[in-house]
């Protein structure tokens, strides 16, 4: 899992960007990428990838999160 503070909603997506294409490219599994606004206006890019088991549905969960 990473979490990455980043200074602002672009430098987030482009790090998404490269990160689902890095993903893409070696075929690699993840299980969340979410980009978050928090409350005091810092924006935090959290990229989490876990061990594959029968009861991992929720992969290549993407989602904005305003606070």
């Amino acid at each position: 899992m990473a979490d990455i503070r980043t200074s602002g909603m672009e430098q987030a997506i482009t790090y998404a960007a490269i990160l689902l294409a890095y993903a893409r490219e070696s075929q690699q599994e993840f299980d969340e990428l979410l980009i978050e606004k928090n409350r005091y206006g810092a924006v935090w890019l959290h990229f989490a990838v876990r061990p594959s088991t029968p009861s991992s549905k929720n992969r290549h969960k993407v989602a904005f999160i305003q606070a």
